[in-house]
């Protein structure tokens, strides 16, 4: 597997999820934002531009974030430098987690009859407050989190579509796309429980499909924990695969 592809993914991910605070590391992206999700919070490993050596690299990611108050986070998956990163993070105590499925497909191969199964309608538009408060509903947000999170959506640099599926009128679904280079990523995909299993998940994602074909994209990704076991059988049979995966590296707890 190229791991040309696998940097392209993750660097069209790090366009798609903007963290507030950016520093540059000999070609490390050191990531903070609030402790809101952790992809906005982690260093970015996948590119080396000189020479530095590995104490050097994670000393200065260490301080940048103690520097926050936050505790040093590093998203490693196959495309992550220098080779022998993640054997030194075990050694200074670091232990993975949230084991994440990065997953593509070929828009032209994506199921498209999920929509006509759902007796609602769905629209792709501009960030707004009926999706965005039905996104912050569905996850259950406090008030700092929503700002928060709404930052990030606004700062979003790429094209994005935000979408809204509605049954008599209510909302009950949103689901977001960011297109770059040929690419659409998918993101905030919440369904109310009351209505799940009906449809609108997979109207969703068909909705979107057809608005990032229209920017001229031709293959979709999204990241998945492997842990959700429903969420993975639905994009299974949307015609999903497993590119590759990638873990969070946790600092020890009191230190580094």
């Amino acid at each position: 597997m190229p791991n040309e592809q696998i940097r392209l993914i993750e660097e069209l991910a790090f366009n798609a999820w903007p963290a507030s605070v950016v520093q540059i590391a000999d070609g490390w992206r050191l990531r903070f934002y609030h402790g809101v999700t952790r992809r906005a919070n982690a260093v970015w490993p996948n590119a080396v531009y000189g020479d530095m050596d590995m104490e050097s690299r994670l000393r200065i990611a260490e301080d940048f974030y103690a520097r926050r108050g936050a505790r040093p986070i590093f998203q490693i998956c196959p495309a992550a430098q220098p080779s022998g990163l993640a054997d030194a993070l075990l050694q200074c105590g670091y232990t993975p987690s949230a084991h994440t499925s990065v997953q593509v497909v070929q828009l032209d191969a994506l199921a498209s009859s999920a929509e006509s199964k759902f007796p609602g309608q769905v629209s792709v538009g501009d960030l707004d407050e009926s999706w965005f408060d039905t996104y912050a509903e569905g996850e259950g947000m406090s008030q700092q989190t929503r700002a928060l999170r709404r930052d990030i959506l606004e700062r979003i640099g790429p094209r994005a579509g935000f979408a809204l599926a509605r049954l008599d009128g209510q909302p009950v679904a949103v689901g977001m796309g960011v297109v770059e280079r040929g690419w659409c990523g998918v993101y905030c995909v919440e369904t109310f429980s009351a209505h799940r299993r009906q449809g609108a998940g997979g109207a969703i994602m068909a909705a979107l499909a057809a608005w990032s074909q229209a920017q001229g994209a031709t293959q979709m990704y999204l990241q998945v924990m492997l842990n959700n076991t429903a969420a993975l059988a639905t994009y299974a049979r949307a015609g999903f695969r497993q590119l590759y995966t990638y873990h969070h590296w946790l600092a020890p707890e009191g230190g580094s």
